[in-house]
């Protein structure tokens, strides 16, 4: 949802230029969450509070929140403003009108889920976005865990906050890259990924060993290397499959793009998530992060044909009057 309201309000061409820099930046909100929970359940353990202070403080904070959230302005025409796409559908209408034609102001009707995956790249994106977000969902909720069985809960705690913080800049600078090279966000992610292996080889063989200050600088990188696509692709990577030419130019389809996309990303994480304990228990710590790896190799596989797109754009058909020069 808040990334079809994004959508209404940042629509024009010099917004749409700029689109991974604006969803990047935006995108950071929700780690802002993240990290304040952590810093605060951080302060309730080491004050020496009961646990519950460290849910009912966060609870409070995201119903007040909730609040201010239902006074934001959903559609820029909703208080008079209006952008380039509202002003195109007027003047088209003020036409039909003038020609004493019945005029439509609904536009296209709103796509179905089977519609959205017939879009190209979007069944790719959904499940590649699966394994992804496994990757950083196991690095999210497991690293407080086992960083708790070499520092005390504290520490623990302020060290895996590192990994969040380093996701806010990952999406604006995936976002301003992708931006200066044209749009190209797929081979941009799959650069991402490619040095987030790398990253999670080094630390499956050296993670029980590496000491504070090694972990903060690795968390903190890895965080910008995850948080980078993961962000992206359900902002403006999702905004940019939504404008596909087969949508017929129907606004309304960012959202059931973006929610299919973090549907499938769900589903996909959650099942995988069922894999790390037993793999832990069984073969340790070293097999979860090489099990990462892997998942971060399919989803990059599963982006492969988009990235040779990017990289290698079909040749167009000379036209006849080209041919005739020759």
């Amino acid at each position: 949802v808040g990334t079809a309201v994004m959508g209404n309000w940042f629509c024009d061409k010099e917004s749409i230029k700029r689109r991974g820099l604006i969803f990047g930046c935006w995108t950071c909100h929700q780690y802002c969450g993240d990290i304040t929970a952590a810093l605060c359940t951080a302060a309730v353990l080491n004050a020496g509070y009961a646990y519950w202070w460290a849910l009912f403080i966060p609870a409070v904070t995201n119903f007040l929140w909730g609040f201010l959230t239902i006074t934001l302005v959903a559609d820029p025409v909703d208080v008079d403003i209006i952008t380039d796409d509202v002003r195109i559908r007027m003047e088209k209408n003020a036409a039909k009108a003038a020609k004493g034609e019945d005029v439509d102001d609904s536009g296209p009707a709103p796509i179905s889920y089977a519609g959205a995956f017939r879009i190209p790249m979007v069944a790719q994106y959904a499940f590649a976005f699966g394994f992804f977000k496994l990757t950083n969902y196991v690095l999210f909720f497991w690293l407080p865990y086992f960083l708790g069985k070499h520092f005390d809960p504290v520490t623990a705690n302020l060290i895996a906050a590192l990994y969040s913080v380093g996701m806010m800049p990952g999406g604006i600078i995936v976002g301003v890259v992708s931006d200066w090279f044209g749009g190209r966000r797929a081979t941009v992610i799959g650069v991402f990924m490619s040095c987030l292996m790398v990253f999670l080889g080094v630390f499956s063989q050296n993670s029980e060993t590496l000491g504070a200050t090694s972990l903060l600088v690795m968390l903190a990188i890895m965080g910008i290397l995850v948080g980078g696509p993961n962000n992206i692709i359900t902002s403006a990577v999702a905004a940019d499959l939504a404008s596909h030419p087969s949508v017929k130019g129907s606004n309304k389809s960012l959202g059931t793009v973006t929610g299919l996309i973090n549907g499938c990303g769900a589903i996909t994480a959650s099942i995988g998530l069922l894999a790390v304990g037993p793999l832990q228990s069984t073969f340790g710590w070293s097999s979860v992060w090489f099990f990462l790896m892997g998942c971060t190799a399919v989803g990059t596989l599963l982006m492969s044909p988009k990235i040779y797109s990017e990289l290698f754009p079909p040749v167009e058909e000379e036209t006849d009057a080209e041919v005739g020069d020759v």
